[in-house]
């Protein structure tokens, strides 16, 4: 995992202590640096590593440096979790699973651009996050996940889509309805219609929809027959599909 950071330098509001005659104290100074030096930094570990990463914490009696945190992962690598971190995803795509004691694997979502993941987000334990391509994600201070409420909230909603996919009764339903959950997370628009960006096996579908490989393949397979998809490589292409159907989505069809 390689990382950057770009301080962003910041005046401070805290003046120098006078001393008995009016004057600025060095003495005061010294100590100013050293109440900004205790307040200014929160230290958090990065999970499997020595390093430390210096978070800003945000007081409310100064303004001090704030440190922009950037992570690159490579596809294959699995994101560090710390309790209390947040990660918003700049580039590429992450997936959350979990497994059970037979190591039977149990996916949780998929996240792109723009969502906020971690550790906090989840009481499901085991839990890791997985990045499914060359990933670029940059931690956000929990002090100021309040201004990510928008990403939050989508979380939320796009977790409860997913677990009403899950439950459809009918496979080819199930199968369907994913598949466009997917597009409108990771879809770009062609010609022929959207192309899901997320290059996804029979398998890993199976695994998310609690079916076998199959089904999924033989229900892929008509889709194609009806012209509701094509293949581009390993990756699938909806004709025409419709953004809104997700959320009139039925759990009991």
């Amino acid at each position: 995992m390689l990382e950057t950071a770009i301080p962003i330098q910041a005046k401070s509001t805290l003046s120098p202590m006078p001393d008995k005659n009016g004057q600025p104290s060095p003495v005061g100074d010294a100590q100013t640096t050293k109440t900004q030096a205790r307040t200014s930094d929160l230290v958090v570990g990065t999970c499997g590593s020595s390093k430390r990463t210096l978070v800003p914490f945000l007081s409310t009696f100064c303004e001090t440096p704030t440190l922009v945190k950037q992570h690159f992962f490579e596809r294959g690598e699995l994101i560090p979790l710390e309790p209390s971190v947040f990660y918003r995803i700049e580039r590429g795509i992450v997936c959350a699973s979990t497994w059970d004691e037979d190591g039977k694997s149990t996916t949780l979502g998929y996240w792109g651009v723009g969502d906020i993941v971690g550790y906090p987000l989840s009481k499901v334990r085991p839990y890791h996050l997985e990045c499914l391509n060359a990933t670029e994600a940059s931690i956000v201070p929990f002090e100021v996940l309040h201004q990510n409420i928008d990403a939050l909230l989508s979380h939320i909603q796009q977790v409860e889509e997913l677990m009403c996919i899950i439950n459809c009764k009918r496979v080819s339903m199930r199968v369907w309805q994913f598949l466009l959950w997917l597009s409108n997370k990771f879809g770009r628009e062609l010609e022929q219609g959207k192309l899901i960006e997320l290059a996804i096996t029979h398998q890993e579908i199976a695994d998310v929809l609690n079916t076998t490989r199959v089904t999924v393949t033989r229900v892929l397979q008509q889709f194609e027959d009806e012209g509701k998809l094509q293949r581009h490589k390993r990756k699938i292409i909806l004709a025409m599909p419709q953004k809104a159907e997700v959320g009139r989505l039925n759990c009991i069809t």
